[in-house]
């Protein structure tokens, strides 16, 4: 029987009701062929250990969370926070409780009992990625509207967690990337808003993509 470190099994999977995949189900072939690479040549100590830990930090969106809560608490900041917290609620509402329940695909680990992943399993369909989408979207923000360094380290943070989702097979590179590409999307659709419809009520000009100055 089919189970992972957490004790979890194939039978008892904590999905929505009604997910019961036969091999295969749900996903292209390269999908696997990738999952299938990562099992055989990239999973180590190293990375087992690595990985999971980088998942947790996109877990609920906990990193880009405190990322909002620390910029609320400083005042030239406090409309960037605002706006982060903004496109993490739209990207869930469109990502896990709109598209996600559309196309209702399970996860790889339904799909394919061989892909043991090394953290609990999560439950919920696996298209989009939320993590992936949530991450994207807090990056696209803080890359257009914070200081320069903020914007590359939150899109290197949101590719690690999003690679790790795939990496621990809880979704298949296409959750991933779709997820990505719709946060990313949402992301700057904010930024785009809100200097539209706030142009002069912005601290340092920070949203004034191409034109705000160096604020270092």
């Amino acid at each position: 029987m089919f189970s992972d470190p957490a004790g979890y099994n194939k039978s008892e999977y904590p999905g929505p009701p009604g997910i019961r995949a036969s091999p295969g189900e749900g996903a292209s072939f390269m999908d696997v062929a990738i999952l299938e690479f990562f099992r055989d040549f990239l999973h180590n100590d190293f990375t087992r250990f690595f990985f999971p830990l980088v998942s947790f930090l996109g877990n609920a969106g906990l990193i880009w969370l405190a990322a909002a809560v620390v910029l609320l608490c400083v005042r030239r900041w406090r409309r960037v926070g605002v706006l982060l917290l903004a496109a993490l609620a739209i990207t869930f509402l469109l990502n896990d409780i709109v598209l996600k329940n559309i196309v209702e695909r399970p996860r790889p680990f339904v799909d394919h009992p061989e892909l043991i992943p090394p953290i609990r399993l999560p439950s919920g369909f696996s298209f989009p990625s939320g993590h992936s989408a949530s991450s994207f979207a807090a990056a696209a923000v803080l890359l257009f509207c914070g200081k320069r360094w903020w914007g590359i380290a939150a899109v290197i943070l949101a590719a690690l967690i999003a690679f790790s989702r795939a990496f621990l097979f809880v979704h298949y590179p296409s959750d991933v990337l779709i997820g990505s590409l719709l946060g990313f999307a949402v992301g700057t659709a904010c930024v785009f808003l809100a200097r539209r419809f706030f142009p002069s009520e912005t601290p340092l000009g920070v949203w004034k993509m191409g034109k705000n100055k160096k604020q270092e």
